[in-house]
């Protein structure tokens, strides 16, 4: 029995390691590409500074090596979370440079994310489809944000392995890495929702409370933690959206036809943008919308539903956003139902799809061209 054990622990080892290597590669692949296409295109930019620069690498760059302001030009990067650039900042101390450190922990967090998402897969889904749902997270359109200094590989890998031990009744460890989400995005808190909705299906089935359950309450803390953070330095709990509904950003919270209808007219009038921000955030809008009714055909854990759908209800309750195909991107549910599809020609088409917008987008971006 225990040789028995052992083989399955080390199987199991294996397999996180290979899938951890092709989540790795796949970045490095998609950066080689980078370096190609620079060339290519003749783009004379230093690859370091660009990664370093790149839409909101910048911002945690600057809060990676001096800390938020309290006051001046630099108090609104508040507005951003504190885990990725604290982390950049701690472990700068063992790789020196801060955009190697930014860079190496979202390559590093995209490996344990796609080997998270595999074990995740597999409890309740073949081999096959877990392998699918590898694949599209590979070949998402906006991936490009996986292998540049931001937050979607940390949370990408915090919120599928906060789900993961919630699905292993393992509450410790998912109260920890959903508290550390909630420190990335705004959007971390919400696993709040799947948690405790594991929390209650585990309580009725075993019809006994489960004390380590309570620990959840640890995931919104990590966003009291960030207030706490506003409220040390400017005053104010709630300083961030002070800051949101300025200059650059101009974003208020306001109904979901409110904000569509604001990307639709902004799209329509700066044209050159429409086709790389706002067209694709209000078709993703509807494709997400979507995918809930596919979820539910599928049946496809109703827990990853509930959080698909009120995280993208959070998302798009932004006024006027630019960064809503991002923020969809970092949703792992979107990846389990679009693997959860069995018709193979729909599945060749989301591949054919990914991989064109895949290629297409990363041209523009590297070009310099306004991907958010």
């Amino acid at each position: 029995m225990t040789k028995t054990l052992n083989n399955q622990k080390n199987q199991s080892i294996k397999i996180f390691a290979i899938v951890f290597s092709a989540g790795v590669l796949s970045r490095l692949l998609l950066l080689c590409a980078s370096i190609i296409m620079m060339k290519i295109f003749h783009i004379d930019k230093n690859l370091m500074e660009f990664f370093g620069s790149v839409t909101d690498a910048e911002h945690y760059m600057y809060i990676a090596q001096n800390g938020y302001a309290a006051t001046g030009e630099a108090a609104n990067k508040i507005v951003f979370y504190p885990l990725l650039p604290y982390l950049m900042k701690l472990l700068r101390i063992v790789f020196r440079d801060y955009t190697i450190t930014g860079l190496i922990i979202s390559y590093a967090s995209f490996g344990v994310a796609s080997a998270y998402l595999y074990k995740l897969m597999r409890l309740d889904y073949s081999n096959e489809k877990a392998l699918d749902a590898l694949l599209l997270l590979f070949m998402a359109p906006f991936g490009m944000f996986f292998i540049s200094i931001h937050t979607e590989s940390l949370f990408l890998m915090l919120s599928i392995m906060t789900l993961y031990y919630t699905r292993k009744e393992n509450w410790v460890i998912a109260a920890i890495t959903g508290f550390f989400a909630a420190l990335t995005k705004s959007q971390g808190m919400l696993l709040i929702v799947p948690v405790a909705y594991e929390l209650i299906l585990s309580c009725v089935r075993d019809k006994k409370f489960h004390k380590k359950g309570i620990l959840s309450l640890l995931i919104p803390a990590g966003f009291l933690v960030y207030l706490c953070i506003n409220k040390a330095l400017q005053g104010d709990f709630f300083a961030f959206v002070e800051h949101q509904a300025a200059a650059p950003w101009y974003n208020t919270a306001k109904w979901i036809s409110d904000g569509l209808s604001t990307s639709y007219g902004v799209g329509i009038e700066h044209y050159s943008l429409s086709m790389i921000i706002y067209w694709p955030q209000i078709v993703l809008f509807f494709v997400s919308i979507a995918f809930i009714f596919v979820g539910l055909y599928k049946k496809v854990r109703t827990s990853y539903l509930a959080f698909m759908g009120i995280y993208f209800l959070v998302t798009y309750l932004q006024g006027w956003m630019i960064s809503g195909a991002r923020y969809v991107t970092s949703c792992f549910v979107m990846y389990v139902v679009m693997a959860s599809i069995d018709n193979k020609y729909l599945k060749y088409l989301m591949y054919l799809v990914s991989g064109g917008l895949t290629v297409y987008l990363m041209v523009l971006w590297i070009q310099g061209y306004a991907i958010m």
